[in-house]
């Protein structure tokens, strides 16, 4: 369960761990990985939080990836409801953190940033 989400939304994410092979709870982890890491203080900000066991089966993902990855599977109001608690830790990611000019402009914006 994700605190803010309805159940309908609960309901959609379990149903997406299950078709992905992924624990239960998976989602709700990585979501607390991403909240975590966005709370860190400034010199010990751990940014990459990746989890080498969330391939989706065969790749390694960084958490906010696998969070993206859900958002899009996910019914309209179903998304804005993941996306409205996504939403303040990528505030203060952004803000506390600068574009890496020497990352890809395909990666999405948090594998392209770089804390201060």
């Amino acid at each position: 369960m994700i605190r803010g989400l309805s159940a309908s939304a609960n309901r959609q994410i379990a149903v997406f761990e299950r078709n992905h092979g992924l624990p239960a709870g998976e989602l709700a982890y990585a979501l607390a990985r991403w909240i975590a890491a966005a709370r860190r203080p400034p010199g010990d900000f751990d940014l990459f939080c990746e989890r080498d066991d969330t391939d989706l089966r065969n790749y390694d993902f960084h958490v906010r990836t696998l969070l993206e990855i859900t958002v899009h599977a996910l019914t309209r109001t179903a998304r804005r409801e993941l996306i409205a608690v996504i939403r303040p830790a990528d505030a203060r990611v952004l803000d506390r953190t600068v574009h890496n000019p020497l990352t890809s402009p395909e990666l999405p914006w948090w594998l392209r940033r770089i804390h201060t």
